[in-house]
């Protein structure tokens, strides 16, 4: 359910009781549901990333590092230089390993 959904079931839910009586529960549950649907969000962010760099998730930032140099060895869009069509799939992986040391550089340092 949204949130916007779960503030229209909370309002109507408090127009029954008086002005002065709010359900606070109703607006920590909303809190709650979201923020952990934002943890959730961001650990299929985070397993991605790990899965790009070939690791195991929750691996420390001296593997993330480690690992991110050797793919980027075996990746690099300058060595297909002569093949056209592994060329752009060299760039393709690059990318998507930039991106996911960009995350974990931000993360931990």
């Amino acid at each position: 359910m949204n949130l916007f959904k779960r503030i229209e079931n909370i309002i109507k839910s408090n127009i029954n009781h008086n002005k002065d009586e709010i359900d606070i529960n109703s607006y920590e549950d909303i809190y709650y549901d979201d923020s952990k649907e934002m943890i959730q969000e961001e650990n299929k962010e985070e397993k991605k990333y790990y899965k790009i760099l070939e690791l195991e998730y929750g691996s420390d930032f001296k593997k993330i590092k480690s690992a991110y140099k050797k793919l980027l060895k075996k990746y690099h869009p300058d060595l297909f230089q002569n093949k056209p069509e592994k060329l752009k799939t060299a760039q393709e992986v690059t990318r998507q390993i930039n991106e996911a040391y960009t995350y974990f550089e931000r993360k931990y340092l």
